[in-house]
């Protein structure tokens, strides 16, 4: 899987809203199927994210894919979504967490013969930089495919917004680009806005834990 080598910057922020953790406290204490669904669900969902913090741990591009992989692939045969309690704070805190984890793992294996710690080992972020850098990751990915469905279900909505989202085109010329009044794009920029609020509801209400959560 190919994947830039560092991450964007996110938009739209504020069209988050607080939503329930219903999909992965269904899928931990549902069947081995339903399991193993909404985790390859979520991996597919938080693949970048953990990519890009795996990158800003000093990993190459290619070492930072197949780390991110092989964290994917353990994650889902081990069945880590068991261990996530809701109690304990949120998912994307969980999940962090257990890539630090197997990081930390991965790099004693390849310096098991060493005996003595890297004064420079997997150098850090400070926490709250480190989660602040992962939740936005994650907020870009949710925003990226909410504008991926509203340009399969609204293209001409989805032009505008992603042009405003861009910061550079005017709606006097979206509507000579689109054929249309410029009352009539702004009617159709607050309908776009409208579905892509939907849309990143409906991520939200599969992966993410409470009002907390989805912040």
């Amino acid at each position: 899987m190919s994947e830039p080598s560092e991450p964007p910057s996110p938009d739209y922020a504020g069209a988050f809203q607080p939503t329930a953790w219903t999909r992965i406290l269904q899928a931990r204490d549902g069947s081995d199927t339903s399991l193993q669904q909404a985790l390859e669900h979520l991996a597919d969902l938080y693949w970048k994210p953990v990519f890009y913090h795996i990158r800003r741990k000093g990993y190459a591009v290619h070492d930072a894919e197949d780390l991110a992989q092989e964290f994917f692939r353990r994650f889902i045969e081990r069945q880590g979504m068991r261990k996530a309690d809701p109690e304990k704070g949120r998912f994307r805190t969980f999940l962090l967490s257990s890539v630090n984890n197997f990081l930390c793992d991965e790099y004693d294996k390849r310096n098991a013969a060493k005996r003595t710690p890297d004064p420079d080992y997997l150098e850090a972020q400070p926490a709250q930089e480190e989660a602040h850098s992962f939740d936005r990751d994650w907020a870009t990915v949710v925003l990226d495919q909410a504008f991926a469905r509203l340009r399969e279900q609204a293209p001409r909505e989805a032009r505008i917004l992603e042009a405003q989202r861009g910061g550079k085109t005017r709606y006097r010329e979206l509507a000579e680009e689109l054929g249309a009044s410029e009352s009539h794009v702004k009617v159709m920029a607050q309908r776009g806005r409208t579905k892509l609020r939907r849309f990143i509801l409906d991520h939200l209400r599969d992966t993410s834990t409470s009002e907390e959560e989805a912040r």
